[in-house]
């Protein structure tokens, strides 16, 4: 006999690029209300609730708050904290998006409060719901390559540089490690069902300033600003300092003894989508976003695993990202109604971070750092 559940009311924090994915997952899922959305830049807001049919636009966060059943924090890291407190304090189902926090106390000080109180949380670590990298952990649960060794784990997204926006400030959350960078920490750790020990690593600047541009609310619009037709012709304007690193490269350790290593680059000419290669003791297993995965052993013609893949790892399509979005948030409401549910939690977010801190610690200490 079927259980007919109540719609959940959702709330959603934040008018920029990442609130439109927040609410078209939303909007893909069975169950849901819109019912409000809050943000420093009112228009915006107004706009996505008109696109998205949320029905009302609020002038705070606890007005929402009061709205919903559950509080979806789509904000830059360094407003994640205090929104996401005062949800849980509110007995309110959060879903944070990723970086979970600006450093791993914060985010220590999330999961704590989320672990005391009687609520479900989740965080936006998508790629694990990408049916190609299901299929890798699903081969090295089976021991299809034997013993794990060694992962590597690349990506150059070869994007052109952007006019000034927060996601060159490190007091903001910027940056490809915490960025992107917490995309594919999480992925690793996921495959790997272990945690990463210690890591030594640095962080690239290969970006030292940028042009100012105009104001900005969303990321997606910088990004479109700095393509525009003209654009490489057009006067240079004013310099703003950049303080993010545009790159990053660490090697680690799991708890296990595993290697891992990781690469990624923001700018540097060329697009290439992710690549997380697995070596066993009994064989390989290539990941590469848009391709599939394939396993590959001595003496043997590689073989194809999976066909394709639904997402193309950094360079993904707008489609793919709101389908995985829609199966994040599908999961995270299953938990809600209390069925079974593989949402990444906060706890994992918090994880994420530990990893981040360390490689940020290394890049100063130039030596290995425990996480």
């Amino acid at each position: 006999m079927s259980t007919t559940h109540p719609p959940v009311r959702v709330g959603v924090i934040g008018a920029g690029w990442g609130a439109g994915l927040h609410l078209e997952g939303y909007r893909r899922t069975d169950g849901v209300v819109l019912a409000a959305i809050t943000s420093r830049t009112p228009s915006t807001a107004e706009q996505l609730a008109h696109d998205y049919g949320v029905e009302r636009v609020v002038d705070n966060v606890e007005e929402l708050i009061e709205l919903v059943d559950v509080v979806s924090v789509a904000t830059p890291p360094d407003a994640h904290l205090a929104p996401t407190l005062a949800a849980i304090a509110a007995d309110k189902h959060v879903l944070c998006d990723k970086p979970l926090a600006l450093d791993a106390a914060e985010a220590a000080t999330i999961l704590a409060a989320a672990d005391a109180a009687d609520i479900r949380h989740a965080t936006g670590f998508i790629w694990r719901l990408d049916p190609s990298l299901t299929c890798l952990r699903e081969e090295l649960r089976r021991g299809t390559i034997g013993t794990v060794r060694e992962v590597h784990s690349t990506c150059a997204l070869g994007v052109p540089v952007m006019p000034h926006n927060w996601m060159y400030e490190r007091s903001h959350g910027g940056g490809a490690l915490m960025q992107h960078g917490s995309h594919v920490i999480d992925r690793v750790r996921w495959l790997l069902d272990c945690e990463i020990a210690k890591v030594s690593g640095r962080l690239h600047h290969d970006v030292k300033d940028v042009e100012r541009g105009p104001e900005f609310h969303n990321v997606r619009e910088a990004f479109t600003w700095s393509i525009r037709p003209g654009a490489e012709a057009a006067p240079a304007g004013p310099r703003v300092p950049v303080d993010a690193d545009s790159g990053y490269e660490f090697v680690g350790e799991t708890a296990d003894g595993v290697r891992v290593r990781f690469w990624e680059a923001w700018h540097l000419l060329g697009r290439h989508d992710d690549r997380v290669v697995v070596y066993g003791d009994r064989g390989t297993l290539e990941w590469t976003g848009g391709a599939g995965v394939r396993l590959l052993r001595s003496r043997h013609e590689p073989e194809s695993l999976y066909e394709g893949s639904a997402a193309s790892g950094a360079n993904t399509p707008q489609e793919t990202g709101w389908r995985l979005w829609g199966q994040l948030a599908d999961t995270f409401l299953a938990s809600i109604r209390g069925e079974p549910s593989h949402a990444p939690t906060l706890e994992d977010g918090w994880q994420v971070m530990r990893v981040i801190d360390a490689v940020r610690r290394s890049d100063t200490s130039g030596c290995w750092e425990t996480v």
